[in-house]
């Protein structure tokens, strides 16, 4: 099963991207949808808004496409689950962009920076073998328990 997470924003481009490559076939797998305050309701897919908790659907799910939030990143690099992370613009500062692309330059995990381009990663992630990176894992602990002291 494939995740898509945007947290509590609205990100209606990726949740379009993801619903159109399950309806031309590019995706095969069930997918589930947190939408957030998105306007757009997927058609190809089960969906929700919100719930207390997601722990569960990221720690079921084969594969998570999320928006760039430091949390959910956060929360999947420790979990050392495969995951696709997606800048969202419409968050002020576009600091979800910056995020990302330094640990994407990094080589720590795999953006997705134009969701033309969504398909061909998607299928790229799930070819990768699981990680187990010892020193990706501690680092996600640290920036955490850093983020969390603030």
């Amino acid at each position: 099963m494939i995740f898509v997470t945007v947290g509590t924003w609205k990100f209606d481009a990726l949740i379009e991207q993801v619903d159109l490559l399950i309806k031309e076939g590019r995706i095969k797998e069930d997918v589930l949808f947190q939408i957030g305050k998105g306007n757009y309701i997927p058609k190809n897919g089960k969906y929700f808004r919100y719930k207390p908790s997601i722990e569960q659907e990221l720690d079921t799910a084969d594969l998570v496409i999320c928006h760039g939030g430091t949390g959910t990143v956060l929360f999947l690099l420790k979990a050392d689950k495969p995951f696709i992370a997606v800048p969202n613009p419409n968050v002020a500062g576009n600091h979800q962009y910056e995020f990302l692309k330094k640990l994407s330059d990094l080589n720590i995990i795999n953006c997705c920076f134009n969701l033309n381009e969504l398909g061909i990663l998607i299928n790229q992630v799930k070819k990768q073998p699981k990680s187990k990176n010892i020193l990706i894992l501690h680092l996600a602990e640290e920036i955490a328990k850093f983020l969390n002291s603030l």
